[in-house]
């Protein structure tokens, strides 16, 4: 059951829209930017989030336009673009490899469309930060061909996430007078888990691939596993190929503990020593991916982590960060307990900076779309 609080945008307000696999989150801010912003996150089923969307916006009054993140819709750019039914179609038919996330933001673009005939609407997409991925970070050891309708390519995913940790990176060395880092190493921790590696401003590498499923185990989902595990469960177990889709999107992970919801905080509250293993393997797998990332950059000058997990538990970020000696990573354990936002979180003596950025993906999708929004028109 999700709770009906309103929120209300004026005509000069853009709504943002923010459809997760469980939670919607949605924001209101003015374009003039002197206004104060206002913001709600549903939580329930997509049926209970369509339902709370249609009492959760009560301006009388449409708002300038509407943004919606959207997570696949296979090779596109950081460029947004103004919904039309061609953009539709593609969101719809990307859907099958994004299926936690595309239908519920199809769905909020039908019911604005209903709402607020001819308002415009932009998409804003998670995986156009990936799209100059070298061929090296881009490209499966697999035949080019299999999948003509979706091609098969590492698409990568939380590119909104990602970039705004870089630009925090980017302000704070600057702000605290040191070098701006050439080789950062992001990490977003929440319910889904991912880490990117910059070369400047560029994403050479991200553990996420062809779907969000890819890379570090997650709050619900498994992260990379054998593929010949997952042709063994289908051959020999007689699962389905929708009961293996359930499996490794929404009943594993830190979720494969008892048929839990993922959930950091019960865990790390469990005496169950399977809960402590599973603990274990997560964090080791995060430092796996840093690992990795440093044979790919050739070495490293920052690390950056955030997200829900990422920004609130401290004890999660000391089991990966303070376990990294041997890359020059020195963490403040100290400083690492009572951060909180944006802030340092190496020791004097470390030659990797390391900064706690909560990420804000509201600002990136507004900072993306307002010169289509301010411009006269609407459109590029």
């Amino acid at each position: 059951m999700v709770t009906h609080n309103t929120l209300t945008c004026g005509g000069q307000d853009v709504l943002l829209c923010n459809a997760g696999s469980t939670t919607l989150k949605l924001q209101c801010r003015s374009v003039e930017g002197d206004a104060p912003i206002t913001e709600r996150v549903y939580t329930g089923s997509p049926d209970a989030l369509l339902e709370a969307l249609e009492h959760g916006v009560s301006s009388r009054v449409p708002p300038r336009a509407i943004v919606h993140r959207i997570v696949h819709a296979g090779e596109v750019t950081e460029r947004p673009q103004a919904l039309d039914a061609a953009l539709l179609d593609r969101i719809v038919h990307w859907g099958v490899l994004a299926p936690l996330h595309n239908p519920l933001a199809v769905s909020l673009i039908d019911l604005f469309r209903r709402r607020w005939p001819g308002l415009p609407q932009y998409a804003v997409f998670d995986s156009g930060l990936y799209a100059s991925l070298p061929d090296t970070a881009s490209q499966y050891a697999l035949p080019p061909s299999l999948s003509p309708r979706w091609p098969v390519r590492r698409y990568g995913f939380h590119g909104l996430a990602h970039r705004s940790q870089w630009r925090q990176v980017q302000a704070a060395s600057q702000a605290a007078g040191i070098s701006v880092p050439e080789r950062l190493v992001s990490i977003h921790l929440g319910g889904g888990c991912s880490l990117s590696c910059w070369q400047g401003d560029r994403v050479v590498d991200t553990s996420m691939g062809y779907t969000p499923l890819e890379g570090l185990v997650m709050a619900t989902r498994s992260g990379s596993v054998d593929p010949g595990l997952l042709l063994h469960l289908l051959q020999h177990e007689e699962m389905s190929v929708a009961e293996l889709g359930a499996l490794l999107g929404s009943q594993s992970g830190l979720a494969s503990l008892d048929g839990g919801n993922g959930d950091v905080r019960r865990l790390l509250a469990s005496s169950d020593p399977h809960a402590q293993t599973l603990l274990a393997l997560y964090c080791q797998q995060i430092r796996k991916g840093i690992g990795a990332a440093v044979a790919v950059l050739g070495g490293l000058d920052a690390i950056s982590i955030g997200g829900g997990v990422g920004e609130h538990q401290p004890d999660i970020r000391e089991r990966v960060l303070g376990e990294l000696p041997a890359f020059g990573v020195q963490l403040d354990r100290e400083r690492n307990r009572e951060s909180n936002g944006l802030s340092r979180l190496h020791g004097h003596d470390s030659a990797v900076a390391l900064w706690l950025t909560p990420v804000n993906e509201f600002d990136e999708m507004f900072r993306q779309c307002e010169p289509l929004i301010t411009r006269p028109g609407g459109r590029e």
